[in-house]
């Protein structure tokens, strides 16, 4: 129960805290790569417990 616990947490505070870079971004091309490799950063923060069942 414990690690679903700091999973969520983790997934909490990495979406807010892109999500406020992504404020602070200009817009324009640099913007729309930033926000591809921000969701591949929270496709592993969410695919990280298969990580962990596979060892």
């Amino acid at each position: 129960m414990e690690i679903a616990k700091e999973w969520v947490k983790n997934i909490f505070i990495i979406i807010v805290a892109i999500s406020f870079v992504e404020i602070l971004l200009p817009h324009g091309n640099m913007k729309k790569y930033l926000k591809f490799i921000f969701s591949l950063i929270i496709m592993a923060i969410i695919l990280s417990p298969l990580a962990i069942l596979v060892e």
